[in-house]
C-alpha cells in the first residue's frame, strides 16, 4: 500500500508541462476478423435470392395516357418515313406504300414543296380530315421528319390543323 500511495505521490508532484508516455499496444488486441461476418452476409444474401419469388409473368397495371389522344388514319393526311440503307429515305404521300406515292427524292426544298401541295390536296378533297399524321420507322434520321414538317407547314390548310408524330420501332 505504502508504494503505491508513494508512486501517486510523485505524480502529483510532476510538472504539469511534462507527459508521460502512452504505454504501446499490442496490434492484435484491436483488430476484429470480420471474415465470418461477411460470410454470413453473403449466406443471407444467397437465402433471400433463393427464397423470393421472381415471376417475370406477372402483370403490372399501367395508367393510361392523360396527355395524348387516339386518332384515326382515315381522318388524317398520313406521310409515311422509311429509311433506307446509310443517310436515304422514302417519303410516301398518302396509307399505302406503293411506288406511285413516292415523294420524288431530290432536293429538301423540292420535296417540301411536293409535300404542301399533297397536304393541300389531300385536306382539298375532304375536307372532313382533321389531322396531319407522320408514320416513320425508328431510325428515321429527325432531320428527315423535321423536312417533312416544313413541307407540312407550306400548305395553308394544315396551318390550322394539329400534327401528329407517330415513330415505331421495327421489332427484330
Amino acid at each position: 500500500q505504502r508504494s503505491h500511495d508513494k508512486v501517486s505521490e510523485e505524480m502529483s508532484e510532476a510538472p504539469q508541462g511534462i507527459e508521460l508516455p502512452q504505454r504501446k499496444r499490442d496490434p492484435s488486441e484491436g483488430e476484429l476478423d470480420i471474415t465470418p461476418m461477411i460470410d454470413i452476409v453473403f449466406l443471407l444474401l444467397a437465402f433471400f435470392v433463393v427464397v423470393s419469388n421472381m415471376d417475370p409473368q406477372a402483370t403490372v397495371p399501367l395508367p393510361t395516357a392523360g396527355y395524348g389522344e387516339g386518332i384515326s388514319e382515315k381522318k388524317s393526311v398520313t406521310l409515311i418515313v422509311v429509311s433506307k440503307e446509310g443517310d436515304d429515305y422514302l417519303i410516301y404521300k398518302g396509307r399505302s406504300m406503293d411506288d406511285k406515292s413516292i415523294v420524288a427524292p431530290g432536293e429538301p426544298q423540292a420535296q417540301e414543296e411536293e409535300i404542301g401541295r399533297f397536304v393541300e390536296e389531300d385536306f382539298s378533297k375532304d375536307p372532313a380530315k382533321e389531322w396531319v399524321l407522320i408514320k416513320a420507322s425508328g431510325d428515321v434520321k429527325t432531320r428527315v421528319v423535321e423536312m417533312v414538317k416544313r413541307g407540312i407547314a407550306k400548305s395553308d390548310l394544315a396551318k390550322e390543323k394539329k400534327l401528329f408524330v407517330g415513330i415505331k420501332e421495327e421489332e427484330r
